[in-house]
């Protein structure tokens, strides 16, 4: 294909792109976890970067958490001065340079982040949420400051009509790397076989907003025209520069996997395959409609995040719009929703913008409804619709307070749950009631425990307040505390223990096993013993009958 001379003086090779950004810039990257990440053009910045020391003093600000899992071409201290990101687990080596304090960072909530990066887009001086009051991101309590290197407010709290608000300020975008599928030879990007949408058009005006640049990079050139209007994710007059990428994936995790896409319609295998963690399980169905035992096993194995997604999913209503949060409920709540056949009468909603569908948590995704960008995923929990929220926690103390910004000296971060928590009526929170080393299964109709966790996860007080107990209660929410061996809920004072596993000891197994002693409630009642005996529960046949 010939070009024009506009397009070919913006198709620049990777060390090109990189050479446009300058040391003090702050750059902007799109994507979340494995998908729409420019991964060549961030490699050939690290390259520049160990060769001759530049770009340096770099602030990434991250709306969405980028990345491949342990590979990170910008974690090197001097080369990064600050990170304004919502969740770290990813970047093992950038949580080790927040630790010694190589690098400024901040952690704030997706759904704020995207919103702020809108704001910024579409020329406000100012965001302004409630999200966050009383808790870590309050200014008051630290603003989502992570060390001691990190001194600057980037938030404040503000009186508008008698209600506080947390105000967040502009940041300059100097440049915004950017990917997507075809560019075609007016410049428009196209995000067709991408996975999620996310922030990359408020990604690209930010920068512009500011006289920045933006860099595209994609896997192919289309004539002008070929690109449908209403497909156009960013317009060619945005665009300063395109490295092209032949061969990028479209999930760079599991790059075998791109067969598969979350817009596919395909029959909906059966519940023992969706369950299997095994991909060649799916893809034995998916091609000649057979199950394999030893891929899909009839049953899973009761341990102990396996017996909390049981637990969590009698939390689920027939017509419920809910959020499935990352870790253990993506994990091992979805797998059970599936075995049950509760997936088809709820509507899913996942941060990443996915809506409806068969999703597993495992990494099946297909017959997606909607592929909405962040900011609209997030306005529609913030418009009430949602009735359910399951979140992971990794401690709750015993003002019902739940930390999920750090374990120790591990950096994690609430992702979206701040944000879906705010506007959702019922919150389920999940996780073991002791971590390191707990070993339990279930076993006919009963938990056994073989070895105790050494590490209590109900705590007199949390290290950081990601979810305020007293607040919440003031609110009128409704809160659960799901472990594998006691439920848990929010009281007035505090988390009140409402159901225990058959085969717990009361004091032994669950009270002498926090750093505080909870109410219990007078009906305490024993848990279901469905949830410890292998195979379907039969919840829908309850829905049915309800």
């Amino acid at each position: 294909m010939g070009l024009s001379l506009a397009l070919r003086s913006k198709v620049v090779s990777a060390e090109a792109a990189a050479a446009l950004i300058h040391d003090g810039d702050c750059i902007t990257v799109s994507g979340t976890v494995a998908w729409m990440l420019p991964n060549k053009v961030l490699r050939a910045l690290e390259v520049r970067f160990l060769t001759d020391g530049s770009p340096a003093g770099l602030t990434l600000f991250e709306p969405f958490p980028t990345g491949v899992p342990g590979i990170e071409p910008l974690s090197y201290p001097g080369l990064l001065k600050r990170v304004i990101g919502g969740w770290y687990t990813p970047h093992p080596r950038l949580r080790e340079m927040i630790c010694a304090n190589e690098v400024e960072a901040y952690l704030f909530p997706l759904g704020t982040l995207s919103f702020w990066c809108q704001a910024m887009a579409a020329g406000r001086d100012y965001h302004f949420t409630r999200v966050g009051l009383e808790t870590y991101l309050d200014p008051r309590n630290g603003g989502g400051k992570l060390n001691e290197a990190t001194t600057e407010d980037l938030v404040s709290v503000v009186d508008v009509h008698g209600e506080e608000y947390i105000a967040y300020k502009q940041l300059r975008i100097d440049v915004a790397l950017l990917r997507g599928t075809v560019v075609d030879e007016d410049g428009n990007l196209s995000i067709e076989d991408e996975h999620v949408t996310m922030n990359v058009l408020y990604q690209a005006l930010a920068a512009k907003r500011f006289g920045g640049r933006v860099i595209v990079q994609a896997r192919r050139i289309v004539p002008a025209g070929a690109i449908p209007a209403r497909s156009v994710a960013v317009p060619g007059a945005l665009v300063d520069a395109i490295v092209l990428d032949p061969q990028q994936p479209n999930d760079d995790l599991f790059p075998e996997m791109d067969w598969m896409t979350p817009w596919d319609h395909t029959e909906r295998p059966p519940g023992q395959v969706l369950a299997a963690p095994s991909r060649d399980a799916w893809m034995l169905w998916l091609n000649e409609r057979l199950v394999d035992p030893a891929l899909s096993p009839p049953a899973r194995a009761l341990l102990p995040d396996v017996l909390i997604g049981r637990r969590a999913a009698f939390e689920l209503r027939r017509g419920d719009v809910v959020n499935i949060g990352q870790g253990l409920p993506g994990r091992d709540i979805l797998p059970v929703a599936i075995e049950e056949c509760l997936d088809r009468e709820t509507l899913l909603s996942i941060e990443t913008g996915h809506l409806g569908g068969v999703v597993n948590g495992l990494g099946f995704r297909a017959n997606t409804q909607a592929i909405l960008d962040t900011p609209a995923i997030f306005s529609l929990y913030g418009s009430s619709l949602i009735n359910t929220a399951f979140f992971s926690m990794l401690e709750f103390d015993a003002q019902g307070s739940v930390n999920l910004l750090r374990y120790g000296d591990t950096w994690v971060g609430p992702g979206g749950s701040m944000d879906i928590a705010h506007a959702a009526p019922k919150i389920v929170f999940c996780g073991t009631l002791r971590a390191a080393g707990l070993q339990a299964a279930g076993d006919a109709g009963e938990l056994r425990i073989a070895a105790e966790g050494g590490i209590a996860r109900a705590v007199a007080r949390v290290q950081a307040v990601c979810f305020n107990g007293p607040k919440m209660l003031r609110e009128g929410k409704e809160v659960l505390y799901v472990t594998e061996r006691a439920v848990f809920r929010l009281a007035g004072q505090g988390p009140e223990l409402i159901e225990i596993a058959p085969g717990m000891d009361l004091e032994k197994d669950v009270l002498g096993q926090m750093c505080f002693r909870p109410l219990v409630a007078a009906s305490l009642k024993t848990m279901d013993a469905r949830i410890f005996t292998p195979g379907v529960m039969g919840l829908r046949h309850e829905w049915k009958d309800a």
